[in-house]
């Protein structure tokens, strides 16, 4: 006679179809660890983009010398442009009597600004410098863009923004 015991015995040392329960439990994981990697390469993908248009502007920036007003306005409505290209950003170049619009995305700028001596912080004019007789010009570049990932469809998370500033002196 076969009692209860025989047929414990018997389903747990039944191992077929086990790996097909354990696949049912880990795949899902491993899917969404695999999605999850996509969208945070994505999103380090474009930080990369924004920094690289920046750091190139700069550098032409520096090799360009702009003799006069004329000039340097030229070659910023020039990097506006190449930055627009490298980014796909609504990128314009503005005076130093403007302020970016920091609310909005999806938009680069192209910007004169002036420190005073040896502070950390721009101004719009080279008036008001109070510490330091010298006002130095400099170029600014100040990209903004978002990314939305995917898992934000689901209620997780937020868009992530990003702002990318770099500045070149000139004089």
């Amino acid at each position: 006679m076969m009692g209860p015991g025989f047929f414990l015995r018997r389903f747990r040392n039944d191992t077929r179809g086990s790996a097909l329960i354990e696949t049912a439990f880990v795949a899902p994981v491993l899917i969404l660890m695999s999605l999850g990697g996509v969208e945070v390469a994505n999103m380090v993908k474009r930080q990369h983009e924004l920094q690289n248009a920046a750091s190139k502007a700069a550098e032409i920036m520096m090799a360009a010398h702009p003799k006069d007003e004329a000039e340097l306005s030229v070659v910023m409505q020039q990097l506006a442009a190449a930055i627009e290209d490298d980014t796909g950003l609504d990128t314009s170049a503005i005076g130093s009597d403007v302020e970016p619009d920091e609310t909005k995305n999806d938009v680069g700028y192209v910007l004169t600004r002036y420190r005073c001596g040896n502070s950390k912080t721009f101004k719009k004019a080279d008036t008001g410098c109070t510490d330091s007789p010298n006002a130095e010009r400099f170029v600014v570049f100040l990209l903004r863009d978002k990314y939305t990932p995917v898992w934000n469809d689901f209620g997780i998370g937020e868009e992530l923004q990003y702002r990318v500033e770099k500045s070149v002196q000139i004089g």
